[in-house]
């Protein structure tokens, strides 16, 4: 199993893997000619600044690179930057956490997942619509919501088991694959 002890490891492994995200980057947040020059590549309505450091740590939203500057006095060292998910939140069909597990014969799944577009991977926990520990990956509970299917196959596809994936399900292709599933960030454990 993969060891991620924070978000720059899972940005690595994420990279690494080829996996579907919004563009995304660390930085030293002394780099401001890095951060200018990811804006300039990957234009977008909205970004998201994030601490590389701490769990659930301190994020902001920011619509360019001036207000993303005048951020990072409220940051230690790193950030991540990336693009943001919120202006395609309508076309949102399942966000959440998931993990398959193969445990000898059996394939079981922890899922706590969303369709509610205005949700996010960080309200999650509090704000679950489904909610399912170690159920059997055969369950009609699973098979039953919208979008499970196709976080099921992309896990298959990619070989994420035994892996926490944050995940996001869309309605059209989005992300640097221009898939239907999007990952946030993937954690070996919850």
């Amino acid at each position: 199993m993969l060891e991620i002890k924070n978000k720059k490891q899972s940005v690595e492994i994420m990279k690494k893997l080829n996996l579907n995200y919004f563009p995304l980057q660390v930085f030293d947040k002394k780099d401001l000619d890095g951060i200018k020059n990811f804006i300039s590549n990957n234009p977008s309505k909205e970004y998201v600044v994030r601490t590389t450091d701490d769990v659930k740590g301190m994020f902001f939203y920011a619509e360019s690179y001036a207000k993303i500057k005048n951020l990072l006095v409220f940051f230690k060292k790193n950030i991540t930057l990336s693009v943001s998910y919120r202006p395609l939140q309508k076309h949102i069909v399942l966000v959440g956490d998931i993990k398959v597990e193969k445990i000898e014969d059996e394939v079981l799944v922890n899922l706590t997942a969303s369709s509610n577009t205005e949700i996010d991977n960080r309200k999650i926990y509090d704000e679950a619509e489904f909610n399912f520990k170690q159920e059997d990956v055969k369950s009609d509970n699973l098979w039953s919501i919208n979008g499970f299917a196709e976080i099921l196959e992309y896990i298959i596809d990619n070989n994420l088991f035994d892996l926490v994936v944050e995940f996001t399900v869309y309605d059209i292709p989005v992300g640097r694959n221009n898939q239907n599933v999007l990952i946030s960030e993937i954690r070996g454990q919850y």
